[in-house]
């Protein structure tokens, strides 16, 4: 292996060459291609620095802003303008969103180690495809000393796969919906004797089953990667918590939010409605004038670019006003804050438009340790 290895592997497996570059502790990228992905691995002196597909789960985009995206970290629009502008420049977008204080630095490299594990996990499943590596000089920021090894990974990797196959029969496929059919409080007691730290992942988990999210989509806003997800999804269904729901079940309940909005829109008094439409509109005007009065004249000479995000962010501002004020609505009328935003629109007191993007894709949220969080659309 002095420049180079290719072939098939099917006549050479992943766990071989893994162990071969773990073995004479090699520097270079390892590429890994089947009918459906193209996969991309980094290694340095034998240890894996980063590892993650070639490209976006829609084909194209950087993996990176993908995963963010799909985790609830980045805006469609943010990944968007992130990944333009590195494309014309050689800054990675990890470093870019850093740099515009979109996210921090840890929960970027927790992203980044997220989506090689679940590479990793992805490709040690493969069972036909062609593999070319390729011995390269590699620049990273990584401490070597923090970098897992080749065989290392192999050997966790492997013991994945045999665990994956008692209980991943549990959740069919990334597409499947479940619903809660028991309350987390039974799990907990059940469970009484696990570290705190693992029954908050399953907690986290739970409070993502809704009817209506997949469990693909339930697994990247949890942040737990697919084998810890679709393992505590199995074991939360061996419990008997939740249970798969019919496609046509999750067509029903969606139908189902959008007609309730509708029908208990009126139960907010005539004084909350007159609070809010009194409330909005001046907010509105406000927001508009402090913001002409922060930003100078914009030369005509730059050009519509400049009006559209001024645009843009003017609407942002609105939309979070429009929800500050339905939150506040809710707890005035019924006592307490909203669990979660899915709450508002459900109990009549946002139209369910005003908690999705432009396109139509919904926002959700999640109770986290540090509080409820709000999360950008699915990708």
């Amino acid at each position: 292996m002095g420049i180079g290895l290719s072939g098939n592997l099917r006549d050479f497996g992943i766990a071989d060459v893994f162990q071969l570059i773990g073995q004479q502790r090699k520097t270079g990228m390892l590429e890994l291609t089947n009918a459906k992905a193209r996969v991309q691995l980094i290694f340095d002196n034998g240890a894996v620095v980063f590892a993650s597909p070639a490209s976006g789960r829609s084909g194209d985009g950087d993996p990176l802003a993908d995963m963010l995206l799909r985790c609830g970290l980045l805006t469609r629009e943010r990944a968007e303008q992130a990944q333009a502008r590195c494309r014309t420049s050689a800054q990675t977008i990890g470093a870019y969103v850093v740099e515009q204080g979109w996210i921090d630095a840890e929960e970027v490299r927790r992203i980044e180690d997220l989506l090689t594990r679940d590479t990793i996990f992805e490709v040690l499943r493969w069972e036909a495809g062609s593999f070319d590596f390729r011995a390269q000089s590699i620049e990273h920021d990584r401490d070597h000393g923090s970098l897992l090894g080749a065989e290392q990974i192999l050997m966790d990797g492997l013991r994945m796969i045999d665990e994956w196959r008692s209980f991943s029969h549990h959740v069919p496929n990334e597409t499947t919906v479940f619903q809660r059919v028991g309350r987390f409080e039974t799990y907990a007691e059940r469970k009484a004797g696990l570290p705190r730290e693992q029954l908050e992942r399953a907690r986290r988990l739970f409070s993502l089953v809704d009817g209506r999210l997949s469990v693909r989509r339930a697994v990247d806003l949890s942040r737990l990667g697919s084998f810890d997800g679709t393992r505590i999804l199995a074991e939360l269904v061996e419990e008997g918590l939740i249970k798969p729901l019919h496609p046509e079940g999750v067509r029903h309940l969606r139908k189902q939010d959008r007609s309730q909005g509708a029908q208990r829109r009126s139960r907010a008094t005539g004084g909350i409605a007159g609070m809010l439409v009194g409330s909005v509109l001046p907010l509105v005007l406000l927001a508009l004038a402090a913001w002409l009065a922060q930003s100078p004249p914009t030369p005509a000479a730059a050009g519509p670019g400049v009006e559209t995000q001024a645009l843009e962010r003017l609407r942002e501002a609105y939309a979070t006003r429009r929800i500050r004020n339905a939150i506040d609505a809710y707890r005035l009328t019924e006592g307490h804050w909203p669990d979660v935003f899915r709450d508002l629109p459900t109990e009549g007191y946002l139209d369910p438009s005003a908690l999705a993007a432009p396109e139509g894709r919904p926002y959700y949220s999640a109770n986290r340790d540090d509080g409820v969080v709000f999360l950008a659309p699915e990708h």
